[in-house]
């Protein structure tokens, strides 16, 4: 028998200071072409995450909260990095060498429908002037972009998280914006996670939001407490 150390409190949303936060949302982790696509899309399909990603954007457009969007780029310059980076660096390293990447900070040059690209349908909300796109974060968590920032200047205190990778990217972001006081309510039917040798990657970040978390709730409680929120 299960002994349940503690439960959850419960969040509730104060929209004037609520943001929707997004990592990830990029061809290489969301389209058939993209190199990272395959490791999760098992999962994908089965929380049906695309479809989610999606009801929430729309959401948090039509209701006027703050979005803000991580995404994950590398540069040529990138590849210059000699520094051991533990496993992520070795996979990396096995990836093409466009993985996420960008010919260079100002520079669009193939950028269009490349892997670093976003999802067609997500652009109309990724891009409607209103969403801020961060600097690129390079390794897993937000620790080197400019997220946190983000959220501090729009006086943001509460996330709403979701992604596509939800134990690498995602999970980090929600240590670093937790570890920033933050509190912090997870999408579990809107973000997937890959399978190892050690076991299913998504179910074991289920379980650290569990125990790190304000609030884990499916995107239809979401879509519902935000449009609630005052």
């Amino acid at each position: 028998m299960f002994t349940f150390t503690h439960r959850n409190p419960e969040m509730r949303l104060d929209k004037k200071r609520t943001a929707l936060v997004l990592a990830d949302i990029q061809n290489e982790f969301l389209a058939e072409t993209g190199s990272y696509y395959p490791m999760i899309a098992d999962s994908l399909k089965a929380h049906k995450v695309l479809d989610h990603l999606e009801e929430l954007m729309k959401c948090a457009q039509e209701h006027g909260y703050y979005v803000i969007h991580s995404p994950h780029y590398y540069y040529p310059t990138d590849r210059q990095w000699v520094a051991a980076g533990g496993a992520i660096a070795d996979y990396l390293a096995n990836l093409p060498a466009g993985f996420v990447g960008r010919k260079d900070p100002v520079d669009l040059d193939g950028f269009n429908g490349s892997g670093a690209d976003y999802p067609e349908r997500y652009k109309k909300y990724l891009m409607d002037g209103k969403t801020a796109n961060t600097s690129p974060h390079k390794g897993l968590s937000c620790h080197s972009n400019d997220l946190i920032k983000q959220l501090r200047m729009r006086h943001v205190e509460q996330a709403i998280v979701a992604g596509p990778v939800g134990n690498l990217c995602l999970e980090n972001h929600v240590r670093d914006l937790i570890e920033a006081g933050f509190e912090i309510a997870v999408v579990r039917d809107a973000i997937a996670g890959g399978r190892n040798e050690e076991g299913d990657a998504y179910q074991a970040a289920m379980v650290n939001y569990r125990f790190m978390c304000n609030a884990i709730w499916t995107t239809e409680e979401t879509v519902n407490r935000m449009k609630a929120a005052t």
